[in-house]
């Protein structure tokens, strides 16, 4: 072992997941708790970079620092411009919550399409009530803005119910799990068409404030938008125009420009915006998945020096 070569562990691993790490990283010092670490200068690999990472980091307490495996796909809560100009690779963990999110979105669409909030209301009243709205998923048009790993499982998905997909992505490269693949740029083109928007935006210079205005005007009456996203890529108070025109008729956000979203928000009483918080990427066997990114990549690293899967890139921050 190389007492100046420190991986330090934020996450908690399963005991089998964790010996087989140290078994990769048998040349360092392998230590679950920055407390333990005796010198932090010799830290080179972090997983799991959290706020106590970047005030260390600000004093810093890591000058050696190499690599960062962060376990979420957004990598915002990293130093970026710090972790560029010092050349310290950083990792996602893109890919892991493809499932889930999908999941949830249809699951919401579901939900709201089947009125489903009535009927377990009628149920507690007692009231065996046959005259509620009903909508179905099939035959809608649901754009998918953002069409990365999340997206290209949600137009799986939506195809399966039978929906026609149009998939927005930056380089407006065809993705086969949609019907039609579009630029960023030309999404304005397409809006009109969309019975259902959901954004699964990264967060980016180009992304912020993103979903304004002038493109919920030119949104279908009565669309349906789902964020599962970035809450930075929305501008609420345009939404929330949009939904007392009724432009938006339902909106389904799971991120927000400031979370905690603030108790004297007026989108937790709007009758037409189901808010759940920051949960859709929730993963049941979230280790299992975690690690599936982690040990190729701590392998990669330490026999080769470089990191094998869901490398960020500093132009694009995803």
């Amino acid at each position: 072992m190389n007492e100046n070569k420190t991986v330090l562990f934020n996450q908690e691993l399963k005991e089998e997941q964790m010996k087989s790490l140290k078994e990769i990283f048998s040349e360092y010092q392998v230590s679950t708790d920055y407390h333990d670490v005796s010198d932090l200068e010799n830290v080179e690999v972090i997983f799991h970079w959290n706020k106590k990472m970047t005030e260390l980091w600000k004093q810093g307490k890591f000058p050696k620092l190499k690599w960062v495996q962060v376990i979420s796909a957004g990598v915002n809560s990293v130093p970026l411009s710090d972790f560029r100009e010092k050349g310290v690779i950083l990792t996602n963990a893109s890919g892991i919550h493809k499932y889930t999110i999908s999941e949830h979105v249809i699951g919401i669409l579901l939900y709201q399409m089947r009125s489903l909030s009535k009927v377990v209301e009628n149920q507690e009243n007692k009231d065996w009530n046959q005259d509620v709205s009903i909508q179905q998923l099939y035959g809608k048009t649901m754009i998918i803005v953002g069409a990365g790993q999340i997206g290209r499982q949600l137009g799986k998905l939506a195809k399966v119910f039978g929906m026609k997909t149009i998939g927005v992505n930056r380089s407006g490269n065809e993705i086969e799990e949609t019907d039609q693949t579009i630029t960023q740029e030309r999404l304005k083109e397409v809006l009109g068409e969309g019975d259902i928007i959901v954004s699964i935006l990264p967060q980016t210079p180009e992304t912020i404030n993103y979903f304004s205005k002038d493109l919920f005007e030119k949104m279908k009456k009565g669309v349906q938008f789902v964020n599962v996203g970035r809450g930075t890529s929305v501008v609420e108070e345009d939404l929330l125009e949009a939904l007392n025109n009724g432009t938006v008729s339902f909106a389904a956000l799971d991120v927000f420009q400031t979370e905690p979203l603030n108790e004297s928000s007026p989108l937790w009483d709007h009758e037409n915006i189901l808010i759940t918080p920051h949960i859709s990427g929730s993963v049941e066997h979230f280790r299992d998945a975690l690690f599936a990114v982690m040990e190729p990549n701590a392998i990669s690293y330490v026999t080769e020096g470089k990191v094998s899967v869901n490398k960020i890139s500093y132009e694009r921050n995803y």
